[in-house]
C-alpha cells in the first residue's frame, strides 16, 4: 500500500508533541546581530551534504549580511555528521553548536535527552508547524526531496520521460541510468521503500536488469549525467548544471522531507546560533535556497512559485516518521543491501566527480 496524496497545509502537526510555552523572538534581525556580536569565537555548524560546496550559498549570504559575526560550515554526510555528533556527547563534548541535517530522527532524539536549546525565531509562526518541535528545540530550513526524474529536455523529448517508475524498467533506458544506492542513503532508502510497495519486489529486480550504474551520493548521479554522454536519467539525484531539469512522476508517490536546524544547547554563542537560525528561516535566508530551486518552509514568501504547498504526489512528514522506526529502517536497508550489494567507493566529498554550482 502506497502513501495518499498529502497536502502539506492540511497536514495534522504530527510531529508537534505539545503546545509549547517558549514565545517567539520578537526582537528585530538586527538586534540579534548587535547581541551576537557582544559574543567571542566562531560558530561551528555541521551541515549535512555530499558535496564539499553545498553549504556555500547559505554561508555567503550569512556572511555578507553578518560581517561581524563569524561561522564556519563543515559539510559531510548526514549519517557522518551525527555519529561524531553522538561521540562527542558520549564523551560530554561539543562537536558543534549547531547542525544542519537529513536524518531527522536524531533531532527528536537530542531534544527528548534536553540537548537543544529550544528557540523559536522571528518567523516560527510562519512555517509549516507540521515539520517543526512545539518549543522550537529545531526548525525546517528547507525543502528537498528524490524521485523526480533528472534529465537533459534537449537530449531526452518530454513525450519520453518516464511517467512513473514502472516506466524506467523500459529496455530503452537499459545502460543509461544512474542511482545512488538506497542502502547508503536513508531519503533514498524511503523513496525505495515507496516504490517497492506500489510495486512490489518484482519492479526491484527488473531494476537490476537495466545495468544501473549505482554511486554514493545524490549529487553524484546528476553529475555523472552531465559528464558522461551515455547515462541518460536518474530518479535519485537533481540538475547537476545549466539546461538540465527535474520532472516528477504523474501520479507516482515520491520522497519530500524538510532538512532541519538545532542549536545544541551547550554551545558557547546562544546568540550568534540565534542568528544563524532566525536568518536560515527568514525571507534572505529562504531566498538563498528559493534559487537553488528548493522548496521554501514558509507559507509567506512574496511572490514565490517554489512552496512546498506546490507539491502534489508527496508530502513532508512520513520520511521522518520512517527515520524514527529504526528497526524498520535498518532492516529495510539489509533487504535492499541483499540485492544491489554493499555501497561501493569512497565518500562523495572526494570522489573527483564533482561540478560546482553554489
Amino acid at each position: 500500500m502506497i502513501f495518499p496524496t498529502v497536502y502539506l497545509a492540511l497536514t495534522t502537526s504530527v510531529l508537534v508533541t505539545a503546545v509549547s510555552s517558549i514565545d517567539i523572538d520578537t526582537r528585530s534581525i538586527s538586534a540579534i546581530y548587535a547581541a551576537a556580536q557582544k559574543e567571542q569565537g566562531v560558530l561551528q555548524v555541521a551541515y549535512g551534504g555530499d558535496e564539499p560546496d553545498q553549504a556555500n550559498g547559505i554561508a555567503k549570504a550569512f556572511a555578507n549580511q553578518f560581517p561581524k559575526v563569524k561561522v564556519n560550515f563543515t559539510t559531510d554526510l548526514s549519517k557522518y555528521v551525527e555519529g561524531r555528533i553522538n561521540k562527542a556527547i558520549a564523551n560530554d563534548e561539543l562537536y558543534a553548536d549547531a547542525t544542519i541535517l537529513q536524518t531527522l530522527h536524531n533531532f527528536d532524539a537530542w531534544a527528548n535527552r534536553g540537548l537543544l536549546l529550544p528557540y523559536k525565531p522571528p518567523h516560527f509562526d510562519k512555517i509549516w508547524l507540521s515539520l517543526t518541535r512545539a518549543d522550537g528545540s529545531y526548525i525546517p530550513v528547507f525543502g528537498s526531496h528524490f524521485g523526480p526524474f533528472v534529465y537533459n529536455p534537449s537530449v531526452i523529448p518530454a513525450a519520453d520521460v518516464p511517467k512513473s517508475y514502472a516506466d524506467i524498467l523500459d529496455p530503452k533506458w537499459k545502460g543509461k541510468i544512474v542511482l545512488t544506492y538506497p542502502n547508503d542513503d536513508d531519503a533514498v532508502l524511503y523513496l525505495f521503500k515507496v516504490i517497492i510497495e506500489q510495486y512490489g519486489w518484482i519492479w526491484l529486480d527488473r531494476l537490476l536488469q537495466q545495468d544501473v550504474q549505482w554511486v554514493r551520493g545524490t549529487a553524484t548521479p546528476g553529475e555523472i549525467l552531465v559528464l558522461d554522454p551515455s547515462k541518460k536519467i536518474s530518479f535519485t539525484s537533481f540538475p547537476a548544471a545549466n539546461g538540465w531539469t527535474f520532472t516528477p512522476p504523474v501520479s507516482d508517490v515520491y520522497t519530500s522531507w524538510a532538512q532541519s536546524s538545532a542549536i545544541f544547547k551547550h554551545t558557547r554563542l546562544p546568540e550568534t546560533a540565534k542568528l544563524l537560525q532566525a536568518f536560515l528561516i527568514s525571507e534572505a535566508g529562504q531566498n538563498v535556497y528559493i534559487q537553488q530551486g528548493l522548496p521554501t518552509v514558509r507559507r509567506d514568501i512574496p511572490g514565490s512559485k517554489v512552496t512546498m504547498a506546490d507539491d502534489t504526489n508527496t508530502e513532508y512528514v512520513t520520511f521522518h516518521q520512517f527515520m524514527r522506526d529504526r528497526a524498520t529502517v535498518e532492516a529495510f536497508r539489509l533487504q535492499i543491501e541483499d540485492k544491489v550489494g554493499t555501497a561501493q567507493g569512497i565518500s562523495p566529498l572526494i570522489d573527483g566527480v564533482y561540478i560546482p554550482r553554489y
